[in-house]
């Protein structure tokens, strides 16, 4: 059942009572939910990709998190997530634009993986929520990259919170999760309908 809905443009967010199931902990209920961002992009998905795992350049385009902190990595001057790497969101919960405002929140990046469909380079990204032990609060995030032709992407992602801190979660920010994942996917989709198409991965 999906509570709430918010719009930006062509980009669709919305609260889903009904939670997806995630690559780590698979189903959840009790009180698991959803958090969900869908929105097409005009540019091919390696751009997509890209823009989504190099860090260095989140400052230019992502409001929502406007840095990233590496660690656990051996070569912390690479600033592209990959599989395995720790690295930490510094969050702008409320959209304040204040650096004194911003939240830390640490995660596991555990998959990047390439799904060819059709001739097609498709892209899924997860990564584990580690801020809160496992039994108190579960959180994985889904990106799926998928390729519409070779300049149209469909960018979906969504984030499934589980535990019995997820209805704290759901109840104090999870209308702002719906509008901060929303912000999320627009800022991307202009970030990487502006930048060039000519390189990324393969």
């Amino acid at each position: 059942m999906q509570q709430s809905d918010s719009k930006i443009n062509t980009v669709e967010a919305s609260l889903l009572r009904s939670p997806f199931a995630t690559p780590h902990w698979g189903a959840q209920s009790g009180s698991a939910f959803t958090v969900r961002a869908v929105t097409s992009i005009k540019s091919p998905p390696s751009v997509v990709l890209r823009n989504l795992v190099d860090i260095s350049n989140y400052p230019r385009w992502n409001k929502f998190v406007p840095r990233v902190s590496l660690s656990g990595t051996p070569n912390t001057s690479d600033r592209t997530l990959q599989a395995g790497v720790v690295f930490t969101e510094h969050v702008d919960m409320y959209g304040h634009g204040k650096p004194s405002g911003l939240v830390k929140m640490k995660l596991l990046m555990t998959t990047l993986e390439e799904i060819e469909d059709s001739g097609r380079k498709n892209y899924k990204v997860v990564w584990l929520g580690k801020g809160y032990p496992d039994w108190a609060l579960r959180s994985e995030r889904v990106h799926v990259i998928s390729c519409n032709n070779e300049s149209s992407t469909t960018y979906d992602v969504w984030e499934t919170f589980s535990g019995p801190l997820a209805l704290l979660v759901r109840l104090f920010v999870g209308q702002t999760l719906v509008k901060r994942f929303a912000q999320w996917n627009h800022e991307l989709k202009l970030y990487s309908e502006s930048t060039p198409q000519d390189s990324g991965h393969s």
